[in-house]
């Protein structure tokens, strides 16, 4: 296979990232795997997607950090590629993370992928569920069963109702925002000053407030999950429990939270084969899910990470098990044929 990994930046990509597994599994398993960037995009009149990109085709390396530190130095060959040309493109590109705010929230590397998905190739995730579940908003869209009890807004009355209503400890935080910032514990009305959070918060946008799940204290799980199903190595599902530093509400990695072994639990499942149908249906291949206790706290969908924490945590190779599934679609793709997945876990295989 042709595999190209879109990226903010080469340089900054570390040998823990989940890209960095995923594209030297690839490279591992003799597949061109090349890297570009955002930034190096062009579209001709013959609407080509053309890019710079970054490969070590031909080149042979027994370890991922000998294939980053490839990857950045001068022995990497750069050239002009035509993403058409692929079999597969990630778009492993968060708008959220842009280091200015008038370009936070948007990607264009999703109009790219519509047109590169329109050519034939495999984009993951899919432009179009891209778009759906740009923001957190896309929690609304499953059974509020499985979530916890959410209200989206700019108003801060309506907040206050909110949280008054709930009588109960909540979370407030920017509905666009990422890596636990601007986050807020909001434990009693009284005893703060809701009024200059609410202001922090919704400065630059739309404001989440939900209620504080107190299963959170024993961490938050992350689950991976293909096409719709947790990804299992033999009998070890993907994924890990996520555990806030003493004092903090949040429990990611930078800012101290500690991780930890996890088990996939009934409620998980329930969780899982409830939101099944809506990814499959929104192309949403590779996903990250957060949960906390028995609710669905997060959708990651933009560049779902953790391969890292379960591969050092388990022992195991996250990263051959997804590079293999693309093998398969690929050759089913070669043949003529196409995949259809039906309503259990078995893959039904059909002629076109």
């Amino acid at each position: 296979m042709k595999i190209c990994f879109v990226v903010r930046s080469l340089f900054t990509q570390l040998p823990s990232y989940t890209t960095t597994h995923l594209a030297f599994e690839a490279h591992r398993r003799g597949h061109e795997v090349v890297y570009t960037t955002l930034n190096s995009f062009s579209c001709n009149d013959e609407m080509k997607v053309l890019a710079t990109g970054v490969s070590l085709e031909g080149l042979s390396i027994s370890n991922r950090f000998d294939f980053l530190k490839a990857l950045h130095s001068g022995i990497a060959q750069k050239k002009e590629v035509v993403l058409s040309d692929f079999d597969v493109v990630f778009l492993r590109y968060n708008p959220n993370e842009s280091e200015t705010e008038k370009e936070k929230g948007r990607n264009p590397s999703v109009e790219f992928g519509r047109l590169l998905k329109l050519q034939g190739v495999m984009v993951v995730n899919d432009p179009g569920g891209l778009t759906k579940a740009a923001s957190k908003m896309y929690l609304s869209s499953f059974s509020s069963e499985i979530r916890a009890e959410t209200l989206i807004t700019r108003s801060p009355v309506k907040i206050k109702e909110f949280l008054k209503n709930l009588s109960k400890p909540a979370i407030i935080k920017p509905l666009h925002g990422f890596g636990g910032q601007d986050v807020f514990f909001i434990k009693n009305l009284k005893e703060i000053n809701i009024n200059q959070i609410i202001s922090s918060v919704s400065r630059n946008g739309y404001v989440m407030a939900q209620e504080y799940l107190p299963a959170v204290k024993k961490g938050d799980k992350r689950i991976l999950l293909l096409n719709g199903y947790p990804i299992f190595v033999g009998k070890q599902p993907a994924l890990y429990l996520r555990v806030s530093p003493r004092g903090d509400v949040r429990s990611n990695m930078h800012v101290g939270g500690r991780r930890k072994k996890a088990k996939l639990t009934v409620s998980d499942v329930k969780i899982i084969e409830t939101i099944r149908p809506k990814l499959i249906a929104d192309g949403l291949y590779f996903v990250g899910i957060d949960v906390v206790g028995t609710k669905l706290l997060e959708v990651n969908v933009f560049c779902p990470g953790g391969i890292n924490n379960i591969n050092e945590l388990y022992g195991i190779n996250v990263g051959r098990v997804v590079v293999q599934d693309l093998e398969r679609r690929f050759r089913y793709r070669q043949s003529g044929l196409s995949l259809k997945t039906g309503s259990n876990k078995n893959q039904e295989w059909v002629l076109q």
